[in-house]
């Protein structure tokens, strides 16, 4: 899967998930609070939650302030509601800083090192500057050091915070606070927990902190997930440390950009509006492997970007829209005032929700970066995406789809289908038992007139009916308008019948019975019906060719788009067995097999389609759009795999 969230979160590689498997099975560690036990020293490593809980305490004590930037993590701005009502001002700047810089005592500014929004990143020698007017200074590093090296021998801030799943992914929340040793003085602790005091009495409440850092470490820590940390570390070192890892996403992301901004619809009009510090793309001492940017339609107006991630997920990409938990730059870079915010939440805007246009202007943004494994194929993917999907004019899908790698994906399945009668409705399931045969009971039964088969193409009378397997006891067919139906016990005892020919398979069948013919007779209008099984014996149903059909729902998104019919209707009538999630348009071509929950299937040919797909199979009338727009599309070649 493209996966382009690293700034969210990154992944863990492979290889440092097995050797971390490796660690733990090894490893016997006990919690650090038991006396006697064998237990690894933690450091100052906390989650975010207890660093933004700590660090709060430097303000307490004369007169104190507090500053932070517009364009802040909501970590950050959340600082504010800590220290509310227990200082004497706060401040929010400019990330140039412009203007005086007041001069203060016991104060603290917390400093956004690079931002999560647009990957614009700040100026760290603003710090210096900072403690020159006695500002203490809080470095928020967490989106910096996922692909950056800070070098704190230049910069010297008073507390440093970070994510290590920002880094290498695992292990999740867990974070550190770095603490500058001739700063850790300031850090008052008024309270205690589990683990963090030497003595204490329950009477008088008398209460000695443990030394340094053990006198924040309350409750029990995650003393596994920090030992599993040296993993995360040395799979850096596999990918040329920190610094090569900058480089190459800084390549990525300026490819990205370049890439965005190239692409107009057919009238000139730009495709994409980029957030970013430049029109130009920066060096990486200046800018992070991050995207910001928003879709614009044809006439000038905006895609939103929930209707982008409904896409991303068809195709098989992984990326963040919203405001990224950072509404200053959200504000600066939309365009969004204070006002307006607070009219988009009377109007039901909330975090997280479906409404990215209000007044046709976007609440959000679209975002994409890049990590260690990133590599040139996740940005083809994207492209191909929105090629297809939000550029207009014409686009060989097929071409671009071979381009990509079919192997980089992990496609789900969204739909399962079987067809107990051959030609006739169904609905679809959860799960089906699996078969030789495919799955259980799918295409057993076919009705036949006169003793010749039918099928929707040639009798479209058969769209008024649908059958389902119920509780795998009894077969239920019933009129499309929910008024008759006609119900077949499973073991009922049936009578041998003449071999069937069934698209060039000779195959054993029995009869279900005269009662059952009258009600097909009477449903179908239609004289002589009856409705034969395939008997027990035989290693085939009445399946035109292999057992299974696997289609491609972004596959079928694209027919969609060049012939205005809804996505569903075209999957009812391709009749699949297995609807997959998660690829570019067409690239099934690829596929060698298919591994479901342990389960391997062959992919033994693409299957041919013919004019069965132009029946409507709600009216039985007949369209030769979709049959035209694959002979378009695919170039006289078959679709969907079997």
């Amino acid at each position: 899967m493209p996966y382009l969230d690293h700034a969210g979160c990154t992944l863990p590689s492979k290889t440092q998930l097995e050797e971390v498997f490796k660690l733990q099975s090894q490893l016997i560690l006990a919690n650090p609070h038991s006396h006697h036990a064998t237990a690894i020293k933690t450091q100052q490593i906390k989650t975010k939650d207890g660093v933004v809980s700590e660090i709060s305490t430097v303000l307490r004590g004369g007169t104190s302030y507090f500053g932070y930037f517009h364009d802040s993590h909501h970590s950050v701005v959340g600082l504010r509601h800590i220290v509310n009502g227990k200082i004497d001002g706060i401040c929010c700047v400019e990330e140039d800083l412009a203007g005086d810089i007041p001069e203060v005592r016991n104060s603290l500014f917390a400093f956004t090192a690079m931002s999560n929004f647009c990957g614009k990143k700040y100026d760290l020698g603003n710090i210096t500057k900072l403690q020159e007017k006695g500002w203490s200074v809080l470095l928020d590093a967490a989106g910096l050091v996922s692909t950056s090296p800070l070098d704190l021998s230049s910069y010297r801030p008073n507390f440093v915070a970070f994510s290590f799943y920002k880094m290498f992914g695992y292990p999740t929340g867990l974070g550190a606070l770095l603490v500058k040793k001739d700063s850790a003085h300031t850090i008052l602790k008024t309270s205690f927990a589990g683990g963090t005091v030497q003595s204490v009495d329950d009477t008088s409440l008398f209460y000695l902190l443990r030394d340094s850092e053990q006198a924040f470490e309350e409750g029990t820590l995650n003393y596994y997930g920090i030992a599993q940390l040296q993993k995360g570390f040395e799979d850096l070192d596999r990918y040329g440390g920190i610094k090569s890892i900058q480089k190459i996403t800084h390549t990525l992301r300026t490819k990205t950009f370049e890439m965005l901004q190239s692409k107009k619809h057919p009238n000139g009009r730009k495709v994409v509006e980029i957030y970013s510090q430049s029109k130009n793309p920066e060096g990486p001492d200046k800018q992070g492997a991050v995207v910001a940017f928003n879709l614009k339609r044809p006439d000038g107006g905006y895609y939103g970007y929930t209707e982008v991630e409904k896409m991303c997920a068809i195709f098989g990409i992984e990326l963040r829209t919203g405001c990224f938990c950072n509404i200053g730059a959200c504000k600066k870079y939309l365009g969004i005032t204070s006002e307006m915010i607070t009219e988009n939440m009377s109007k039901g805007k909330r975090c997280g929700d479906e409404i990215d246009l209000i007044n046709g202007r976007p609440t959000g943004a679209i975002r994409v970066s890049f990590g260690r494994m990133s590599t040139d194929q996740d940005i083809k993917a994207l492209e191909q995406m929105i090629d297809t999907c939000f550029v207009s004019g014409e686009l060989d899908v097929v071409e671009t789809s071979r381009a990509l790698k079919i192997e980089l994906y992990s496609p789900t399945i969204v739909n399962l289908f079987s067809f107990p009668i051959k030609s006739v409705g169904s609905i679809g399931r959860d799960r089906y038992d699996l078969t030789a045969r495919g799955f259980k009971h799918d295409r057993d039964f076919l009705i036949v007139k006169d003793d010749v088969t039918l099928n929707l193409k040639m009798h479209p009378e058969l769209c008024r009916l649908t059958a389902i397997i119920v509780d795998d006891e009894k077969l239920q067919i019933q009129t499309f308008d929910q008024n008759d139906n006609f119900v077949i016990p499973m073991n009922l005892d049936l009578t041998e019948n003449d071999a069937k020919v069934v698209c060039k398979k000779t195959i054993a069948t029995l009869d279900c019975g005269d009662k059952v013919g009258k009600w097909l007779e009477d449903a179908l209008d239609m004289p002589n019906c009856r409705l034969l099984r395939v008997a027990e014996e035989s290693k085939k149903n009445f399946v035109n060719d292999s057992p299974f059909l696997v289609i491609n729902e972004a596959s079928v998104y694209m027919l969609s788009r060049h012939i205005n019919m809804e996505v569903q209707d075209i999957l009812t009538r391709f009749r699949s067995n297995i609807v997959v999630r998660g690829l570019p348009p067409f690239i099934e071509d690829a596929a060698k097999r298919l591994s479901i929950m342990n389960l391997e299937f062959e992919v033994v040919d693409k299957c041919t389609r013919c004019e069965m797909i132009c029946v409507d199979p709600m009216t039985g009338e007949k369209d030769p759009a979709l049959l035209l727009a694959l002979r378009d599309y695919r170039n006289k070649q078959k679709v969907g795999e079997s």
